[in-house]
């Protein structure tokens, strides 16, 4: 991975950053934890209820979070996150097909999550910008949304052949990479808190909030690519949360579950690491998100485990989308609150996350997860029209 920077300062801020990225997603329990619930006796509603709890603690926290971001060092949260995130996988082995046990888990997990977010994005862009690279921007944020894909691609692997042997296990071996990611985070300083900036003035706690209110007002650029990301692209993002439960039904062996997965993030982490060379393209930005509906649609038809290849591209395609939309959106927000402006994202992200969890569970439940995939294809079909209407409309999200 290039590491490209305005400065040896800069270049050792992202190789910090880019290590702690991959580190907060090395888990090894990402390979199974959903199959691991359904092993446990939780039914398809029962799990989707789950993910609704993790995406409405999500939403509790992340405005939060964002604001707490804005006013204390960024330094602070980001060592605290991975610690709070080591709860989750002890609570859940040691839970015993308690729900609410596992529930608790996807709370410290939100929490652990929202610190992150926001947080993350409003600092890569503060050193950026002050390494004279705000231009670039969309490079350093590819190549961080690729180190997640490593990472989660890497505790998908391990995880997969570890689970064959023992599915506790992975829940114990994702704990250390959490505990080298706080240490880490030691690197990653506050440009903010750097003494020739100690003259300005740090917006207080509450203030942040009306602070944020005020950029959302000024940039209606800023409101339509919420919107998009939101509602457009959240889709993607919480059905794969299901796909332990897709690969169940396809009779993937579940050895094959960690390198599926890590084939997907390693595809994933490439298109990532080469989004930005695709902003020209606006019409991408609608055309993917159809492309990836009618693959999901596809991939229900004659299922098998060879299918898995089919709904991997579904998730593909519209990667590029979102790495530039998510990138565009840092370059049209400014001010003091640009940590809880971008939890403002995350927050509605995660208010459509939770309804999709609810109903998409409830739907696997009634119908069977095949057909839940195939009605969330159709849906993504609807969407692709919406958003190529509103491009004529000169609405564009890069």
């Amino acid at each position: 991975m290039t590491i490209e920077g305005g400065g040896r300062g800069f270049g050792r801020f992202v190789t910090a950053y880019l290590a702690y990225i991959f580190l907060f997603d090395f888990v090894l329990a990402y390979a199974i934890y959903a199959a691991f619930f359904s092993f446990m006796g939780l039914g398809y509603a029962e799990i989707g209820a789950l993910l609704a709890i993790w995406s409405a603690s999500a939403l509790a926290f992340e405005l939060l979070t964002g604001a707490l971001s804005d006013w204390l060092d960024r330094r602070l949260l980001l060592i605290a996150a991975p610690l709070i995130k080591m709860l989750t996988f002890v609570v859940w082995v040691l839970a015993g097909g308690s729900f609410w046990l596992y529930a608790l888990g996807f709370v410290f997990w939100s929490f652990a999550g929202a610190l992150v977010s926001g947080t993350g994005e409003a600092l890569l862009f503060e050193r950026a910008e002050a390494a004279g690279r705000k231009d670039a921007y969309d490079r350093f944020f590819g190549q961080a949304r690729a180190a997640t894909s490593i990472g989660v691609g890497a505790g998908l692997l391990l995880g997969g052949l570890v689970a064959e042997w023992n599915m506790e296990a992975t829940f114990w071996l994702s704990l250390p990479p959490m505990l080298i990611a706080a240490i880490a985070a030691f690197w990653l300083v506050d440009v903010r808190r750097n003494p020739e900036r100690a003259a300005e003035r740090a917006p207080g706690f509450l203030e942040t909030f009306v602070l944020a209110l005020r950029d959302l007002r000024k940039a209606p650029q800023a409101r339509f690519l919420i919107g998009y990301i939101a509602i457009g692209l959240v889709l993607f993002a919480e059905l794969e949360e299901f796909d332990q439960l897709y690969f169940v039904a396809v009779d993937l062996p579940i050895w094959m579950f960690g390198i599926a997965g890590v084939a997907a993030l390693a595809l994933n982490g490439i298109v990532s690491m080469f989004a930005h060379r695709l902003t020209r393209f606006s019409f991408l930005s609608w055309a993917t998100i159809g492309i990836g509906g009618a693959l999901m649609i596809l991939a229900t038809v004659h299922a098998s485990a060879w299918s898995v290849i089919v709904l991997v591209a579904a998730y593909l395609v519209a990667v590029p989308a979102t790495v530039l939309a998510e990138a565009r959106f840092q370059t049209v927000i400014a001010g003091q609150a640009r940590a809880t402006v971008t939890s403002a994202l995350y927050f509605l992200q995660n208010a459509t996350a939770l309804g999709v969890a609810l109903v998409f569970g409830a739907l696997a439940e009634s119908v069977g997860i095949l057909d839940a995939y195939r009605g969330a294809g159709i849906v993504l079909l609807g969407l692709s029209a919406w958003y190529a209407w509103r491009a004529v409309r000169g609405k564009r999200a890069f």
